[in-house]
């Protein structure tokens, strides 16, 4: 009897100490760092009394030696045969289109950082220039992947700024976001409310000894326990979990030919490419596979059972990360989803979902032109258009909106979180523009670099000779009203566009009922 009672007591003691460490584990996933809560100011620290040339700085330092090579990937324009134009991008200075160099990072936190500091972490490294418009900014992001110093074609996983280790990262450098703080911002709103989004720190960036200004450092999209975890894929296996990515620059090995890409709903010339499982795991098979299951999930969305009231797509998608999705795309105006920067994965156990998300350089009206304010942004894009026919849809989409906004997209919140950060960056924000500051006047910038009235590059194609030259003035005049002339402008702007923003989706989300009634369903049918 003693034994019994000592086995079932036994027994209730690991159940209590499972549910326990599935707590502590649960608590450990979901938690997010908030670099500028989390480490101390300028101001908070002691005087820097360092008195050799250099920067002396609270933040993390990135510094790249490329030992004088040319770090491939810039972008630029050509002229085609048919009168069109084509982007390029520049070659190592043997062809390479990415250069072995030396990364190593000052990040030691709760001291004064300088260049000349012993590096904390440093490696081997394959650089390149990365991003798709912002590879023409003169300020350039970079592609940065970790090797082996004895055997560089083996992975380098490092833990660089307190992050998790990994081998895969991306350096931001924001240049048309004049408040410096948009993917660092809302990359940790977006992983409140979605669970995960790329990880992000910022830095100050040296390259062969010149200081390049204030860069976010970012996770990449991969499959790993800290960042996407799904189900790793074992050679052999007939099914897998995967990532795929909306692309216009894609590897041919790794596209699919999936429904919405061959019926041209799609729009040209992006295409899906699969991220997971990489190239050096998966085959031909494997591809096809993810291609099969993409489809069958996009043949229920664009079936006519859609606009009959059926909710088969909701056994395929997971719900609440396709509302938390578009409710993020919306709120923050990001015009191209669907279109580029737009992920999805789906562990070989469950649904798919919609994210991670990725690029907010452009959020909240801080595209190339000025999108309306007052409207709805990304109802038509993609997958939406049909996913607001949905009941299910719509209403966990204004239900979890309501919620949103009474916390982390409340006014208050997003308010104190750009005051805040600002305030924490402090003198790093005048650095950066003591570098980049000429880009406030428009007469430095060139088209690609600047906020314009309306798409020039498509008025000045069809433009003749004698056009072009007051078609250039009246850009260049329309755009001194459209680009902020300092830092502080710049986060006004922002914050403003916020309140507008919020106050009009607040009192127009309930519209998005009327893309899932009945009659409005019937009509798109008959259509």
């Amino acid at each position: 009897m003693k034994q019994k009672l000592f086995m079932g007591v036994a027994a209730i003691f690991v159940i209590l100490a499972g549910i326990i460490l599935n707590q502590i584990d649960s608590e450990v996933d979901t938690s997010r760092y908030h670099q500028h809560l989390e480490q101390p100011s300028a101001e908070e620290l002691l005087p820097c009394d360092f008195k050799d040339s250099g920067i002396c700085t609270h933040l993390p330092i990135i510094l790249i030696e490329t030992g004088g090579q040319k770090i491939p990937g810039a972008a630029y324009t050509v002229a085609t045969k048919d009168g069109d134009t084509a982007t390029m991008y520049e070659k190592g200075n043997y062809g390479e289109e990415e250069i072995l160099a030396k990364v190593s990072t000052v990040e030691k936190i709760g001291r004064w950082h300088h260049e000349s500091d012993k590096p904390d972490l440093h490696s081997l490294a394959y650089i390149r220039y990365r991003g798709d418009s912002s590879r023409y900014f003169d300020k350039r992001g970079y592609r940065i992947k970790l090797v082996n110093e004895k055997n560089v074609g083996k992975d380098n996983d490092l833990p660089l700024l307190g992050m998790s280790s990994e081998s895969d990262w991306a350096l931001h450098g924001p240049f048309l976001d004049k408040t410096l703080i948009r993917n660092y911002m809302w990359m940790n709103i977006s992983a409140e409310i979605m669970g995960y989004a790329p990880n992000v720190r910022f830095c100050e960036l040296i390259v062969d000894g010149k200081y390049q200004g204030l860069y976010v450092l970012m996770e990449t999209i991969k499959v790993a326990k800290s960042r996407v975890s799904l189900t790793h894929y074992k050679k052999g296996d007939p099914v897998t979990s995967y990532i795929v990515e909306i692309t216009g620059l894609p590897d041919p090995e790794r596209t699919i030919n999936n429904f919405t890409k061959y019926t041209k709903r799609m729009e040209n010339p992006r295409t899906i490419e699969v991220i997971y499982p990489t190239r050096d795991t998966s085959t031909p098979e494997i591809i096809k596979y993810v291609e099969t299951d993409f489809n069958e999930i996009e043949r229920i969305l664009y079936s006519s059972k859609m606009y009959d009231g059926s909710e088969l797509w909701s056994e395929k998608i997971d719900l609440n990360s396709a509302a938390d999705y578009y409710i993020l795309q919306e709120f923050l105006m990001i015009n191209d989803v669907f279109s580029k920067s737009t992920f999805f994965h789906k562990d070989v156990r469950g649904k798919l979902h919609l994210g991670p998300v990725w690029d907010y350089n452009n959020a909240l009206n801080n595209f190339f032109f000025p999108l309306d304010e007052g409207e709805f942004i990304v109802a038509r894009n993609g997958w939406f258009e049909t996913l607001l026919t949905s009941k299910d849809f719509v209403n966990t989409v204004l239900r979890r909106y309501h919620e949103l906004r009474k916390g982390v997209l409340s006014n208050e919140y997003l308010r104190n979180y750009i005051n805040e950060t600002v305030a924490w960056l402090g003198p790093a924000v005048d650095r950066n523009f003591e570098v980049w500051g000429y880009s406030f006047d428009i007469d430095n910038l060139s088209r690609n670099e600047m906020r314009v009235s309306s798409d020039y590059n498509e008025i000045f194609a069809n433009a003749s000779f004698e056009e072009y030259s007051s078609l250039y003035e009246r850009m260049l005049e329309e755009a001194v009203q459209l680009n902020p002339k300092s830092h502080h402008e710049a986060v006004t702007w922002m914050k403003n566009t916020i309140i507008y923003r919020g106050s009009w989706l607040d009192r127009n989300m309930h519209i998005l009922l009327q893309y899932c009634a009945d009659s409005k369903k019937h009509s798109k049918m008959v259509d």
